[in-house]
């Protein structure tokens, strides 16, 4: 009798273990065992996710310190001041070359070549007067800028620029050759945008203001230009 009894006690012994080894997978026993307790205040750390490691993103190409940049721009601009240049021409249009060496991610050295030209005013004079010379105002200039961007992760950058340079002005007569006039240096200010439609391309527009003072005259002159940018691989 006893002997019968210790086999039961262990069967039974074994089948309580093999439930117990069972219940945290199958919950069979989580009505009888209470359920585990967290400390106030640690409740929301009870099923968070491990942390996954996170690989640092490269920067695009047009953020890059070293980066090389080149554009073209078409432009429009009229001149004013006290100079003789002012009296005589009016507006007209040029472009420009534009290469800027990127220093940092809001940084870039520009240089600048352009070549714009100006119509004469058009002076209806007296029957009695002759006629203004038949001729054409052409700036050719070459200029240092530094530039500052905003937003320089976004597709649309705005930046303002502001530097100096050497103008060298002819006025261009169509039967009489050419005169060089006020040439002399000269600074500049400006305001523009780029808009990227691809990583290394974007449309490039601004609004420049120049000042130059030649043969003790002021010029002052305004462009507005639009043209494309590239950012060339390695």
């Amino acid at each position: 009798m006893t002997r019968g009894r210790g086999v039961r006690n262990r069967c039974v012994g074994m089948v309580a273990g093999a439930l117990l080894l069972a219940a945290p997978a199958s919950g069979a026993l989580s009505p009888l065992l209470p359920a585990p307790r967290l400390l106030p205040g640690f409740e929301a750390y009870a099923r968070q996710p491990a942390p996954t490691p996170t690989t640092p993103t490269a920067l695009k190409r047009r953020l890059r310190t070293g980066t090389i940049s080149l554009g073209i721009q078409g432009q429009y601009g009229g001149i004013a001041g006290s100079s003789e240049l002012e009296r005589h021409f009016d507006v007209g249009p040029g472009y420009g070359v534009r290469f800027r060496y990127q220093l940092s991610r809001r940084s870039a050295l520009g240089f600048s070549f352009e070549h714009q030209r100006y119509e004469p005013v058009n002076i209806v004079a007296p029957a009695p007067v002759l006629p203004l010379p038949d001729s054409t105002l052409v700036i050719t200039t070459v200029a240092a800028e530094g530039m500052a961007y905003f937003h320089r992760e976004r597709d649309t950058v705005p930046y303002l620029l502001g530097g100096f340079g050497f103008a060298s002005p002819d006025v261009r007569y169509h039967d009489a050759g050419t005169r060089r006039v006020n040439e002399g240096p000269f600074l500049v200010l400006g305001a523009g945008f780029e808009h990227f439609l691809r990583e290394r391309f974007s449309i490039d527009a601004t609004l420049r203001g120049f000042g130059q003072i030649g043969n003790s005259e002021l010029t002052l002159s305004v462009q507005a230009a639009l043209g494309i940018h590239l950012y060339p691989g390695d």
